[in-house]
């Protein structure tokens, strides 16, 4: 597995999601194959696919979670790649270490 034949595949189930109206037993039936093929060749995916591959069930109940979900991997398959980690916001730590800095040099 690769890349690219990821993205494919992603595409595939997304397109049979958005069907009108959707196939929710092929959607199923096609994470479950994904999953398999991706735990047998040990690809490392990103976790967000990973959750999109086990959650088709709640995107059928949930809307607006499958919405989500799939606006998520519709960036994965754009950029190639997808960071899980949580941006740090730059600004306000320098902030509170010009404050705290400011702080002790009052102090001493």
């Amino acid at each position: 597995m690769d890349t690219a034949t990821l993205q494919a595949r992603l595409v595939e189930i997304i397109a049979e999601e958005e069907a009108d109206p959707a196939d929710w037993a092929k959607v199923e039936r096609l994470c479950e194959i994904l999953a398999k093929e991706l735990d047998e060749t040990g690809f490392d995916c990103p976790e967000i696919v990973a959750h999109y591959l086990s959650d088709p069930d709640i995107r059928v109940r949930d809307p607006k979670y499958g919405d989500n979900q799939r606006e998520y991997i519709r960036l994965y398959i754009n950029a190639g790649e997808y960071d899980d980690s949580v941006a740090i916001p730059w600004r306000g730590c320098l902030i509170f270490f010009v404050l705290i800095g400011a702080i002790l040099f009052w102090l001493f």
